[in-house]
């Protein structure tokens, strides 16, 4: 193996790490941050996306177990939040196609313009407005799920901002409303890859294990974060993030 092909994969391997420990103890910031890196770095679109899609859903996967061990959320079989992820993630497969579909007809830009001011928007909520936090409901979290995937499926982003502001804007804890997000997209990431692997496209398998193995290992360190940041500080982390991430998004379509 060339010695440049082993910095890149280092490489990725550091850039999966801390991204993960970002995204899996904030609930956003994976997919934003290491698919244009990867596209600096001189993969394809179609070399990218695959890793990112399988690493996310990997990055979930951990990330659920470590939260439900040190009791970020409850994942308990029948239990609530267990049900809500289920419900979100599975309508998060069904709006990615939505999406996917709906961006054959609609321009690129104007879709990555409107998930920036919606992102935007869900951040500057989340930090300002927790008056507006009401009771649980589950057809207020169709309504968040359906927008989320379908921004999913519209441009490849936009899902776990939106799903992490929502939820906590919807009465969910901070803790829960990240490790429901993260649950979700392990799902629906995995849907996304499976159609990389029935299209038969080329996938680089090196890659793939450097940035699992970067995600499997800030997974219990994303959980132990976010076991010791309080709700308040975490909201407004959150917040930040998610303007942060909305600026980007305005900024690549402008």
């Amino acid at each position: 193996m060339a010695v440049l092909e082993l910095g890149n994969l280092l490489l990725l391997f550091l850039l999966s790490f801390v991204s993960a420990i970002i995204d899996l103890s904030l609930g956003m910031g994976y997919g934003f941050t290491v698919t244009p890196a990867m596209l600096l770095m001189g993969y394809s679109p179609s070399e990218a996306v695959p890793p990112v899609l399988f690493t996310s859903f990997i990055g979930g996967l951990f990330s659920s177990f470590f939260n439900h061990r040190f009791k970020n959320v409850d994942f308990s079989v029948g239990g609530r939040e267990l049900k809500i992820a289920l419900f979100t993630g599975g309508l998060g497969i069904l709006g990615a196609i939505v999406g996917a579909i709906m961006s054959l007809n609609l321009p690129q830009r104007i879709t990555g313009i409107y998930i920036g001011v919606l992102v935007i928007a869900s951040g500057l909520l989340v930090i300002y407005s927790k008056s507006l936090v009401s009771s649980f409901s589950w057809p207020r979290m169709f309504v968040i799920s359906a927008i989320g995937s379908i921004n999913k499926g519209l441009t490849g982003s936009g899902f776990g901002p939106v799903i992490t502001t929502g939820a906590i804007l919807s009465g969910l804890s901070e803790k829960a409303s990240i490790s429901i997000q993260a649950f979700a997209e392990a799902l629906v990431s995995i849907v996304g890859f499976s159609a990389y692997i029935i299209m038969r496209s080329g996938l680089n398998y090196s890659v793939i294990f450097s940035m699992s193995l970067g995600v499997i290992l800030a997974s219990p360190f994303a959980a132990i974060i976010m076991s010791r940041l309080k709700g308040n500080t975490m909201r407004i982390l959150v917040g930040i993030l998610a303007l942060l991430i909305g600026a980007g998004t305005l900024l690549k379509y402008l």
